[in-house]
């Protein structure tokens, strides 16, 4: 029996080759397109979970609600919180602290090597994540000062094949012995690491044991290990009880995040630049939503294809009933034939998957035929969607056609089904709506990066290279290299600070002259800047006047702030004002910086105040012009002459600032590739259902033209009911995408205008788009149809 069903479905297929391959490629694409975003949101959702404790454990966040902070969450907390909650709240069953050092010059003898990501962590780091040690006496040796845990990865690059427990290591003049490796992470996570040094003070190192007990500043990242992931909100609640009771500020609110929350939903958390490669949950549910719709076009081109077919195969089913086949039979068949033509799609879809993943960058940590073929999850979800798309399609040929009597199937009667019509027609129209809802999503996502792109950001990027200084080795010697480079005419200046625009920038706390008692506390960001700071990037003065080092004075008295803060404070003449700084510090206003994004666009522009600090060399920004290669060329000249010991390693700025967008135009790319493919997908249904109504009309056709009709007016006749639903479709599809793309857009501070005339035009576009693709695509069909001599299409009358 089914030997014969297979041997039915084979034929079927080969009779109607266009259709079967519509229906096989239409379903290939689809499920191909399904399967990279499963790909791609499977891996999303990895980070973290190798774990063994992943479900209890915790990061400990902040959110900061002093006054002049708009984006208050934060990754970080008080030094000595996760200290404090781990010795007195019950639930809290370990806890640990963790200090990214960022990239570290590592002195061996004469040679060096950099550490990419080095933390400096305690002891119950390594009981609360799983990092493999090669000796568990590791991890009691950080009990004491100046010890280092490397990776396995690190020690090869620093030691070659020698063994490196044991070995000492410089770092910043200090020596740090060499006690343990641990396994290279091949699982993703959250936290990058090569090096680990102990966090645990030396006999001379007094300011960090008093950082590492402070309740009154922000700066230490931590872990909780909870007894049970549900007493999350009862620690919450203690931590802000405890910190309270230690006069901890009552404006900084102790949080806890899930530790599998932390790559994909900490978008909006600031002081998070240890969290590598942060993703966005609100790209992971958009993706989804686009593979879903793009598997729900193909699936309905199928369905659309196979109760289109099923009726011209009437005759057929009439005959196998009088023959004495069951409904059972005839449904079992359907469904088979189905199966078949879906299982056929999934193989060409893997196939597909397999071919063009090695040029996606989906970041995985095995290959993509191990990621699909040795996750049970994964080639499960392939069958069941396979085993799914297929009966569901199946569903209606095999049910409704089965149960129709043969003398009335014979007649034909279920050629003028309405049920069967009715249906095609919902079809293309939801088709169509997922279609067009992606189009103008996909432009107006376009809009919006272009928007923050192109906005004023209140500082030049262009043409500015930028080099870190914060080793001791080099910062140095950061005046001499930079007057070495205004030597040249190709330099047009250069300029110290403490950060830039688009990394973190610090944050510190102020009292406005004239504040009230209920607004003492301000938290505002801060930069460190020297004289020629503002006019290397091109920054504005709208009143006061710059530092100068003919003042004197500036260094100790003077301060500069930006709009944002004149704006907030109520100020309508702020230069002389006064900011009380703390410690009996007290500054005065000399300017007001017009204001530029130092955040990404999905934060609005805080209040800032910028010091004065001649000898800042954390970062030095160099304006070039002209030939930029013989330029930088000499500029690594000079850097070599002054420092030559260390590679030349720079950055030009517009790039890095520009990287603020990458995951951005990511999903951008992602979401326009596949509506695209969506469209083209629905396209062949529609292809192969016109033709299909071509062919059911073609004796209509045929009398049309001999009692007089023009080509042009048959073509209308067959494009009308399609042009029809897609304008339907439309009309579905505006609210879907207004919504869709609102929300969003809600986590931008700058963004598109939704109502404007450019985006309501945006809405119109796409739908007269998709109606030309429409009609482009039924217009060969018709066109065809329509131009067929008379003679042939009544032959048989």
């Amino acid at each position: 029996m089914i030997k014969n069903y297979l041997l039915t479905a084979m034929r079927a297929l080969r009779k109607s080759k266009v259709t079967a391959f519509i229906n096989i490629s239409g379903l290939a694409i689809g499920m191909a397109c399904c399967l990279v975003i499963f790909v791609y949101v499977k891996n999303e959702l990895s980070y973290d979970t190798f774990h063994s404790q992943a479900d209890r454990i915790f990061r400990f966040y902040t959110i900061d609600e002093a006054l002049g902070v708009t984006s208050n969450s934060v990754g970080i907390t008080q030094p000595v919180m996760p200290a404090a909650a781990k010795a007195e709240i019950p639930e809290v069953l370990n806890a640990t602290r963790v200090l990214s050092q960022g990239r570290t010059r590592i002195t061996l003898g004469r040679d060096y090597v950099y550490a990419d990501d080095t933390k400096s962590v305690e002891p119950s780091f390594f009981d609360i994540f799983d990092y493999s040690l090669n000796t568990p006496e590791a991890k009691q040796a950080f009990n004491q000062p100046r010890k280092a845990i490397m990776t396995q990865a690190m020690a090869t690059k620093a030691f070659g094949s020698e063994d490196a427990v044991g070995k000492m290591l410089k770092i910043n003049d200090d020596e740090w012995e060499v006690v343990g490796i641990i396994e290279d992470v091949k699982h993703h996570s959250h936290l990058k690491l090569d090096l680990l040094l102990s966090l645990y003070p030396a006999q001379a190192d007094s300011s960090l044991a008093q950082y590492l007990d402070s309740w009154q500043g922000l700066g230490m990242v931590g872990y909780a290990l909870l007894n049970d992931a549900a007493s999350e909100a009862t620690v919450e609640s203690k931590m802000k009880e405890l910190a309270l009771k230690n006069e901890a500020p009552e404006f900084w609110i102790p949080q806890l995040q899930p530790l599998k929350d932390i790559h994909l939903k900490s978008s909006g958390i600031l002081f998070d630049s240890y969290n590598k490669n942060k993703g966005d949950i609100t790209y992971v549910y958009s993706l989804s939503a686009v593979a879903l719709f793009v598997l729900l076009i193909a699936a309905f081109n199928f369905m659309n294809l196979s109760t289109a077919q099923s009726s011209s195969r009437a005759k057929e089913v009439g005959v196998r009933k009088v023959l004495g086949a069951f409904r059972y039979n005839l449904i079992k068949q359907h469904l088979g034939e189905s199966l078949l033509v879906c299982i056929l799609a999934a193989i060409v879809a893997v196939t597909l998957v397999l071919a063009v993943a090695p040029y996606l960058n989906l970041s995985l940590s095995m290959s993509i035929f191990d990621f699909i073929f040795t996750q049970s999850d994964v080639y499960l979800s392939i069958i069941s969607a396979t085993l799914v798309i297929g009966l569901l399609a199946g569903l209606y040929p095999a049910f409704i056609l089965s149960k129709f009597e043969p003398v009335k199937i014979l007649r034909g009667k279920f050629q003028t089904s309405k049920n069967g019509l009715l249906l095609r027609k919902v079809l293309v129209i939801a088709q169509f709506a997922a279609s067009i809802t992606m189009i103008i999503g996909t432009i107006l996502i376009y809009e919006q990066l272009q928007f923050i792109k192109n906005k004023s950001l209140g500082f030049d990027k262009d043409q500015i290279v930028t080099f870190q200084m914060n080793d001791p080795g080099l910062s140095q010697n950061v005046r001499t290299f930079r007057d070495r480079l205004l030597t040249y005419e190709t330099v047009e200046g250069a300029a110290s600070s403490s950060n830039m625009p688009g990394r973190t920038f610090g944050r510190t706390g102020i009292t406005p002259e004239g504040a009230s008692e209920n607004e003492q506390n301000w938290i505002v960001s801060a930069l460190s800047i020297d004289e020629h700071y503002l006019e290397v990037l091109g920054m504005s003065l709208v009143a006061g006047r710059n530092y100068s080092p003919e003042a004197g004075t500036d260094q100790q008295e003077a301060i500069l702030v930006n709009e944002a803060l004149v704006e907030q404070v109520g100020w309508t003449d702020p230069v002389g004002k006064k900011l009380s700084l703390g410690n009996n510090t007290e500054r005065t206003i000399i300017g007001v910086v017009k204001n530029f994004h130092f955040a990404s666009m999905r934060h609005s522009i805080e209040p800032l105040i910028m010091f004065y600090n001649p000898n800042v060399s954390s970062n030095l920004s160099v304006k070039v012009k002209g030939d930029i290669r013989n330029t930088m060329q000499s500029i690594e000249s000079e850097w070599n002459a002054v420092y030559p010991d260390y590679p030349f390693e720079y950055q030009f700025f517009d790039q890095e600032f520009d990287n603020l967008f990458k995951s951005d135009e990511s999903f951008s790319r992602l979401v326009s590739n596949f509506t695209w493919l969506a469209i083209f997908i629905a396209c062949l249904g529609l292809f192969g259902l016109s033709a299909h109504m071509a062919e059911q009309r073609r004796k209509e056709i045929g009398v049309r033209k001999v009692m007089g009709s023009s080509v042009s007016q048959i073509v209308m006749l067959l494009s009308r009911e399609f042009v029809i639903l897609i304008i339907v479709a439309t009309i579905v599809a505006w609210p879907l995408a207004y919504i869709a793309v609102k929300s969003w857009l809600g986590d931008f501070q700058y963004r598109i205008d939704l109502l404007s005339m450019d985006s309501v035009l945006v809405f119109v576009a796409s739908g007269l788009l998709a109606l030309f693709i429409g009609l482009l695509t039924v217009s060969y069909q018709s066109i065809a149809a329509a131009v067929v001599n008379p003679v042939r299409s009544l032959r048989s009358e």
